[in-house]
């Protein structure tokens, strides 16, 4: 799953794909801003057909968080 959050990311962050890790914090270090992210959580609950609360929205901060979220929860 972190491989397809990876590539996802590649849509909305200009960055070298080596260097995103499931530590990578997506404000800090990818610069993602509110509708960046809106934006691609939409595209992984079309793909999956799923909704992601928004709770668990304000827990996401790391490329491993969505990862995590998706593996649990598709």
């Amino acid at each position: 799953m972190l491989e397809q959050v990876k590539r996802a990311l590649l849509n909305y962050a200009d960055v070298d794909p080596s260097t995103i890790t499931a530590d990578t914090d997506l404000i800090r270090d990818l610069k993602l801003n509110s509708y960046d992210f809106v934006a691609m959580i939409g595209e992984f609950e079309d793909s999956y057909g799923i909704e992601i609360p928004e709770d668990k929205l304000l827990e996401m901060h790391t490329v491993g968080d969505i990862a995590k979220y998706l593996s649990d929860n598709t």
